[in-house]
């Protein structure tokens, strides 16, 4: 399983539905509600239209359209968390007055680190999902490391859809200290990974009040894992 070599990086559960006015007075308790679910978490942005809770890797979003939990630095989606997200759509499915939904969906992003980006691009051509070119093109070299590739597949009827993006890319982090304090002022740091990210969800009309997050969890968890391999192989 490919997966397998790859570290979950963050996962998002998102709702959307029609105008939910009824945030504006229900902002304190919603935020009330989340903070028991999720202890760490505090009030970091509060407008008319949006509320936005954060803790170290948490990040939860209610607007008067979308709502959206992203968890970042997780090994797997755990019964726990899987039970939390739930509770959590129960505040918002109550104090939103939720009965449809036009969109119920998880993004998961999967990660891998290679020593350099041509590495990450290698890694990626390597997997054979389009044809490389074998001699120079457009004047450009083949072995540059800034060459990449970058592969985007979308599945969709009228019920649901699906969507699995594969790319490599180099991430480069500069902070500058004050240089009466640090010795070196400037601190730099470069990542070069490949993602595998799955997106799915369904579209429509959905029924809030029979929705379940376990189930709908569930069933993602074992589509992604029985299918990614039909499209990028072992």
């Amino acid at each position: 399983m490919i997966l397998d070599s790859y570290k979950l990086n963050s996962v998002t559960f998102q709702i959307s539905y029609e105008g939910a006015f009824v945030l504006w007075d229900r902002a304190g308790e919603i935020a009330r509600r989340l903070c028991k679910i999720w202890p760490d978490l505090k009030l970091v942005r509060g407008t008319p239209d949006k509320q936005i809770l954060k803790c170290r890797d948490v990040n939860i979003q209610t607007s008067f359209e979308r709502a959206t939990v992203t968890l970042r630095g997780e090994k797997s989606l755990s019964q726990g968390r899987i039970r939390q997200l739930g509770d959590t759509f129960e505040v918002w499915r109550e104090l939103l007055e939720l009965t449809k939904m036009s969109r119920v969906s998880t993004f998961s992003s999967y990660v891998r680190e290679f020593s350099s980006i041509k590495e990450a691009n290698s890694e990626l051509i390597g997997l054979s999902m389009v044809r490389w070119p074998e001699q120079k093109i457009f004047d450009q070299p083949l072995d540059s490391e800034s060459n990449s590739l970058e592969v985007f597949y979308r599945f969709e009827d009228k019920e649901s859809f699906s969507t699995v993006r594969i790319n490599a890319q180099q991430a480069i982090f500069t902070a500058e200290l004050d240089p009466d304090f640090i010795d070196d002022s400037e601190i730099k740091k470069t990542k070069n990974r490949m993602f595998i990210n799955f997106d799915r969800g369904m579209l429509g009309s959905v029924d809030a009040e029979k929705f379940r997050v376990d189930s709908w969890i569930k069933g993602y968890q074992h589509i992604l894992r029985r299918d990614i391999e039909k499209l990028i192989g072992s």
